[in-house]
């Protein structure tokens, strides 16, 4: 997928559409107003966006985990090798950067999603620089992830991402599939029998249909339609949802609900940092009928905020949210919001499993050894 691809499937769509009010919904207003990369001009331009998210915040994510253990380590390591392999293919430059808080984000997101135990069919809303897809490919209780995303670069860079990860089990509903379309038209057929030299030596072009079997999809807005359909067992929506203008805030919210399976999760960890308040994220969630599981505060130890909020020492980098839909078995048991935040039952299974209280906990690992460890794996990478 490129640029002028994605430009002429978006401009279709809009044509089709009719309706400025509708479109102007998913505009990325927060991006575009605050200078941030939108349209970009070619493929390269994509790389400053793999380095741009949670800056400053390695540490912290590792406060979080409790450390990094041997198996930890091993994963992240991992995947940074893949990760290499993935930029070198893509992108002219053998200078590689490094996201070390980005990636350690994406890992923190990917245990809590093992920590669901129904979680076969996951979708996010705004993944960003899509780094999460490099754990999620291997997470063998993921049987497909699907991404909705709204702003052009991003959404180029996760294709990128995914066409590496998943291969052919990927699909792009962003690219305009013309011979479906039928717009090749010209009789030639047609005129051809009444003379067979228009094109001498012609070889009728032959092909063959293969049922493709997905394991992620990839839906831009204008393709909603499509996920509207669908049932999921998680939904997750991370480090946007402030980005969101209050009206697309109450959209997407409608369908996150929509979407969500009576059994499964709406997962969020960090609302975002822009200019939508918390509250009235709270309020869009609750009017569609969400009822909060979790919601607790950010609380690392050298700047704590609501202490109170996690028990037995537990470190969150931000604000973590658990919401469950009408319907979910333990519904009636979710916390009424009017009580006061935060919401936290330390003793609640699902709470225990998603935030991995129970986790083996590992070394306070820095940037300077997690770089040692990933340029000695490099090294190795054929």
């Amino acid at each position: 997928m490129d640029a002028a691809s994605y430009r002429l499937s978006e401009t279709l769509a809009k044509r089709a559409m009719r309706s400025l009010r509708q479109t102007g919904i998913h505009a990325p207003e927060y991006f575009e107003q605050t200078g941030f990369l939108t349209r970009p001009e070619s493929l390269e331009d994509l790389i400053v966006l793999l380095d741009v998210m949670h800056n400053n915040r390695f540490d912290d994510f590792v406060a979080e985990l409790g450390g990094l253990n041997d198996a930890d380590m091993a994963e992240i390591v991992d995947v940074f090798a893949d990760y290499a392999r993935f930029f070198l293919t893509q992108f002219p430059s053998s200078e590689i950067p490094i996201p070390l808080s980005g990636m350690l984000s994406q890992y923190a997101i990917a245990l809590k999603l093992r920590g669901i135990p129904e979680r076969k069919t996951v979708l996010e809303i705004g993944p960003g620089s899509g780094l999460l897809s490099f754990f999620l490919a291997r997470d063998p209780g993921i049987e497909r992830y699907d991404q909705v995303e709204a702003t052009e670069s991003f959404y180029l860079l996760q294709s990128l991402v995914n066409r590496h990860v998943y291969g052919h089990r990927f699909i792009d509903h962003a690219q305009f599939d013309t011979r479906a379309a039928d717009l090749g038209g010209i009789g030639f057929d047609t005129v051809r029998q009444h003379q067979k030299e228009i094109l001498g030596n012609y070889e009728e072009p032959r092909s063959l249909t293969v049922e493709r079997q997905p394991r992620a999809e990839h839906f831009p807005w204008w393709r909603l339609e499509d996920v509207a359909q669908r049932r999921y067992d998680v939904v997750t929506s991370n480090a946007n949802l402030t980005e969101f203008s209050e009206t697309a805030l109450r959209y997407y919210a409608s369908l996150f609900v929509t979407v969500l399976k009576p059994t499964g999760v709406f997962l969020v960890q960090c609302p975002g940092g822009g200019k939508t308040s918390g509250d009235a994220v709270l309020r869009a969630l609750l009017e569609v009928g969400f009822r909060p599981l979790l919601i607790a505060a950010r609380y690392i130890g050298r700047n704590p905020k609501h202490p109170a909020a996690l028990p037995e020492g537990k470190q969150i980098v931000t604000a973590n949210l658990i919401f469950l839909p009408p319907g979910h078995p333990s519904y009636g048991e979710a916390f009424d919001p009017s009580q006061g935040l935060p919401i936290i039952d330390a003793a609640d299974p699902l709470t225990r499993s998603i935030l991995g209280y129970d986790r083996e906990g590992g070394r306070a690992t820095t940037r300077d050894d997690m770089l040692a460890a990933i340029a000695e794996r490099l090294r190795a990478v054929d």
